[in-house]
């Protein structure tokens, strides 16, 4: 089962193209490809420690992956190799491969977007650089992720700028979930507009948006939520049938 997961990864990364010159290459680009990402998978981040971990496990990683040789790439080749990668081929390749793995999966996908702080990632000055992430709850990943500088309000900017090339690399992906900075206007059209639902909170930092919606709903009777969390002393609660919702907490698209 291993194994045929393995030579299923090779194959989605083999669809990237290698950048090096063919003279001198000892070991496949795409085996390169999928053992790096395996090991993010396991949370292994630097190159020399891929690969005393590939080391150890070699005798199930190497055919599968497509190597030849007795031993794997040290960490040098590993990195000069992937330094020409493309990051755009790699999207495509990792979102076929998802669509691959998830294909058993029925109904349709719901994520979070947000936007984070990447701690292992600096900007030319050494800060923290700020991604907005696209999280798929079912699976626990990121499906993708982009720069958005130091400056949150572009996360909306971001997404509406992704949003077309997001949909059209995960066709499941049919409800998107967030904070209240993203219940603005244009980005609520643009979701109408390619057909995917929302549901995103509206504050009163949005008092134009939260007024319309108070005076569409202010009809509606309110009901109890399945539960509700509160906060104790610094611990949490969760009671069931308790409480009721407030009649325009958020804000609903094609729902």
């Amino acid at each position: 089962m291993v194994a045929s997961s393995l030579r299923q990864l090779e194959g989605v990364f083999s669809q990237v193209s290698d950048p090096r010159k063919a003279r001198g290459i000892r070991h496949p680009f795409s085996g390169i490809v999928s053992l790096v990402f395996v090991g993010l998978l396991g949370r292994i981040t630097e190159m020399a420690v891929v690969v005393r971990w590939a080391d150890a496990h070699w005798d199930e990683l190497k055919e599968p992956l497509g190597f030849t040789r007795e031993k794997p790439p040290c960490a040098s080749t590993i990195s000069r190799a992937l330094a020409g990668l493309s990051l755009g081929e790699f999207r495509e390749a990792f979102a076929s491969w998802l669509k691959t793995a998830l294909a058993d999966q029925e109904g349709r996908w719901t994520a979070a977007v947000d936007g984070k702080t990447c701690r292992q990632g600096l900007d030319a000055h050494g800060s923290p650089v700020q991604m907005l992430n696209v999280f798929l709850q079912r699976v626990k990943l990121a499906l993708d992720q982009w720069s958005i500088g130091n400056d949150k309000t572009n996360e909306p900017g971001s997404l509406k700028e992704h949003l077309a090339e997001l949909l059209a690399a995960y066709p499941a992906l049919q409800l998107l979930t967030g904070d209240a900075i993203y219940a603005q206007r244009p980005l609520l059209e643009l979701f109408q507009e390619h057909g995917c639902d929302y549901l995103f909170q509206v504050k009163s930092n949005q008092p134009d948006m939260l007024d319309a919606l108070e005076t569409c709903f202010f009809q509606e009777t309110p009901v109890k939520p399945a539960y509700e969390v509160t906060e104790k002393r610094g611990s949490i609660e969760k009671r069931v049938g308790f409480g009721s919702t407030s009649t325009a907490p958020s804000i609903y698209g094609n729902i």
